[in-house]
């Protein structure tokens, strides 16, 4: 997908994580950020995810997660972001 290609409301909350860590490619980002502005309840559902990560930045930021823990949840992470995707 091209910065200039639409991004529809599956693509835009499938990769909601990636942009909103800042670990997609640049025009997949200005295709994302083109559909929040244009698209009231992507553009909550992203503002709800922010809100979210800040909150358990605030909350979590002292302790580390157990390596075991962090490998697991990756991999369940992994697990949905695919089920959610065959699903489109």
């Amino acid at each position: 997908m091209s910065a200039c290609e639409p991004c529809t409301c599956g693509e835009a909350l499938s990769r909601v994580y990636d942009y909103l860590d800042q670990e997609c490619e640049a025009s997949m980002a200005e295709a994302i950020a083109g559909h929040l502005q244009a698209c009231p309840p992507c553009a909550e559902q992203y503002r709800l995810e922010q809100m979210v990560k800040a909150l358990v930045h605030r909350t979590c930021c002292e302790e580390r997660a157990p390596e075991e823990l962090r490998v697991r949840i990756v991999a369940r992470i992994s697990e949905v972001r695919i089920t959610y995707r065959r699903q489109s």
